[in-house]
């Protein structure tokens, strides 16, 4: 769970699959009208800025983002 929003990884995944979702959608058609109804999606700027949040949030999460300590030991002295 995120410390900060209680988010879980899984929350976090289905929000950033339906970035990706919205993104795909943009990219095949921006606005479309349909008899007297018009529909404009969101500014893709905004979605890929939420999926790259999203993306953050995930890793994260799944702790691809920890800091590590490595010790190295000289071999040759």
């Amino acid at each position: 769970m995120h410390p900060a929003t209680g988010i879980t990884l899984k929350e976090a995944q289905e929000m950033y699959r339906k970035y990706m979702d919205a993104e795909r959608k943009v990219l095949s058609n921006q606005r479309y009208k349909i008899e007297d109804r018009e529909l404009e999606r969101a500014d893709l700027k905004d979605i890929v800025a939420g999926k790259k949040e999203w993306e953050r949030v995930c890793i994260d999460l799944s702790g691809g983002n920890s800091k590590r300590t490595v010790s190295i030991i000289p071999s040759n002295l």
